[in-house]
């Protein structure tokens, strides 16, 4: 009996081996390939070209599971400050092309009514800096310049 079992132990061991498996430790990674994406502008009243404080930046990707206008978030919340300026970055997956940034007025009447927006942010021809070689491509980073919103 233990003859059978040397035997089925040894088919079995080089059945293993010819299939990819063996006991030595494996190099692989594992996670999901990432990039860290930045956009940054300026937002402005459309009417006097005076800077906006407050505006809510928010990084979006299209779903690819939904409908055509569905987002989702990639990014947590950032605001313009005194001139204007917003920055925000998330991460996703490496090959996105095309971006959005949402930019919404959520403090009211308080600088102004100003009507949401969402713009585009194409990162196609941007250069990934600071990647690992392996699942971390890096951080793309993208000026969108001055964006106009219109009163509400």
């Amino acid at each position: 009996m233990a003859v059978i079992s040397k035997i089925y132990t040894k088919i079995l061991a080089a059945l293993l081996a010819f299939l990819g498996f063996s006991s030595t430790v494996s190099c692989a990674e594992y996670g999901t390939p990432s990039a860290t994406y930045k956009a940054n502008g300026v937002v402005v009243s459309e009417t006097d070209s005076t800077p906006i404080l407050g505006i809510q930046a928010v990084l979006l990707e299209k779903s690819n599971y939904a409908s055509e206008d569905n987002f989702h978030k990639i990014s947590t919340p950032t605001y313009s400050d005194n001139s204007g300026n917003f920055n925000v970055k998330g991460k996703t997956f490496p090959r996105q092309k095309i971006l959005y940034v949402e930019l919404t007025d959520i403090d009211g009447e308080e600088n102004g009514l100003f009507a949401g927006k969402v713009v585009e942010a194409d990162f196609s021809n941007v250069e990934f800096k600071g990647g690992s070689g392996n699942w971390y491509e890096g951080e793309a980073e993208i000026n969108l310049g001055t964006i106009k919103m219109t009163l509400r």
